[in-house]
């Protein structure tokens, strides 16, 4: 006997009801993740002042503005009081400027625009201060990204302090801020050392800061983040830079296992077959180790670690492979982050290449891949011209469920001349 009209009413309400709310829910997991990305483009009021010493994360603690103005201006006071357009730290002038939102090195090009310095500046730190005004009060997120140091103060208090040397393209840490209904002052200080300078800063929840709103709706996709980095144990390699190149987006398509090798080894053959602890290219042998989730010189503690080279390494490129395991035949994203240029090749084939030179503390680029179910060879380079040296490389959410990570060679489903490689017992079977 059918169900009544008034019982298969109410129970398609019930679904109704319960597919909205689900609805609701991830619309509203959407929007918070996506809000928090936004980042706070300005303009912001910059003052930039060359350090007393080294830059980074020996500055950290240096009140510049204190130096350049015998006494007269501090951290504190502008922490405490704000700053406006014209007002003066010795010789120097707070100035408005936008900044961008990507990049590795986006502080730079202020400074330049600014007068602030010329060219690549290096051992100086920058300040900028914005008002931000919040329809409510209550704690938020503050996400802030850096290279290299960074400390914020809001309202007149520190409330986030990373003396660190690192690379930065988004997003790396995240605080607690006591937002106030109204007026709030923010003041954040990055110190730069050398290579990429670049500053990122963002608040969850509704707020305006200079006439523009925030969030600015619809995030930018990063609701695929992934939650993990890979983090191996990778085989690793480091070769140098072709004689008379700079590393970097410069050495991105030269191959520099080849040269190594005298031609003996090359980067589409260790992308198609693999590579073996122990194995050599040339008078390199490939070397097995983990690397940071965190940093902007990950690459080069690695190195150092594993002794394949010693101190700030520049103009090289390093190659980490891996062998992913996937129990299906699935697709998805993958995520990647590089200091300075990357390449990646997945089964053989080219998948993502961005020739650039720039500083990284996290992912920046996804890319579409496809896994076959077994093994699928992963290689990656990053090639380093100065600076920072770092490496992310992880999946999407949906797509590193059940993936398992090793350095065996990969078994290709191709042989040299293309065929189809197929196990006895396989064909056995079919039969």
């Amino acid at each position: 006997m059918g169900k009544s009209k008034k019982v298969w009413g109410r129970e398609m309400k019930t679904k109704i009801l319960v597919v909205s709310l689900v609805f609701c829910v991830l619309l509203s997991v959407w929007v918070q993740r996506g809000n928090a990305q936004d980042k706070i483009v300005g303009p912001w009021l910059w003052m930039c002042v060359e350090v007393d010493g080294i830059g980074g994360a020996a500055a950290t603690d240096q009140d510049t503005l204190k130096l350049e103005s015998k006494g007269k201006v501090t951290e504190e006071k502008v922490a405490k009081n704000g700053v406006k357009a014209g007002d003066k730290v010795g010789k120097l002038v707070w100035s408005p400027a936008k900044i961008a939102e990507a990049g590795g090195n986006n502080v730079n090009p202020v400074a330049n625009m600014l007068d602030f310095c010329a060219g690549d500046c290096d051992n100086i730190s920058s300040y900028a201060f914005i008002e931000i005004e919040a329809t409510s009060a209550g704690n938020r997120t503050m996400r802030v990204g850096s290279d290299d140091s960074i400390k914020v103060w809001f309202n007149g208090k520190v409330v986030h302090k990373n003396a660190v040397d690192r690379g930065a393209g988004d997003f790396q840490d995240n605080f607690k801020v006591a937002v106030k209904k109204g007026k709030n002052l923010l003041l954040v200080k990055v110190s730069e050392k050398g290579g990429g300078w670049s500053m990122f800063v963002g608040m969850e929840g509704k707020f305006t800061a200079a006439g523009k709103k925030y969030p600015k709706g619809g995030g930018d996709g990063k609701i695929e983040l992934p939650r993990d980095k890979i983090t191996g144990p990778w085989l690793w390699m480091m070769a140098e830079a072709k004689a008379g190149w700079q590393g970097g987006a410069a050495s991105t398509d030269f191959d520099s296992l080849d040269e190594a090798s005298k031609g003996k080894v090359t980067e589409e053959k260790i992308a198609e077959e693999g590579a073996k602890a122990g194995q050599k290219v040339g008078k390199l042998k490939w070397t097995k180790g983990e690397i940071s989730a965190q940093g902007g010189n990950n690459v080069n503690d690695v190195m150092v670690k594993l002794k394949l080279g010693k101190g700030d390494i520049d103009h090289h490129s390093s190659y980490a492979y891996i062998n992913v395991v996937s129990p299906d035949d699935r697709s998805g994203l993958c995520w990647v982050g590089s200091d300075d240029s990357i390449k990646v090749w997945l089964n053989g084939e080219e998948v993502h290449k961005n020739a650039v030179d720039r500083g990284a503390g996290n992912f920046q680029d996804k890319f579409e891949i496809d896994l076959n179910k077994g093994d699928n060879p992963l290689l990656v380079k990053v090639s380093e011209k100065g600076g920072g040296w770092s490496m992310f490389v992880g999946f999407d959410t949906k797509t590193e469920r059940g993936l398992k990570f090793n350095i065996k060679q990969a078994k290709m489903s191709v042989d040299s001349a293309d065929k189809l490689v197929t196990a006895w017992g396989k064909l056995k079977r079919a039969s």
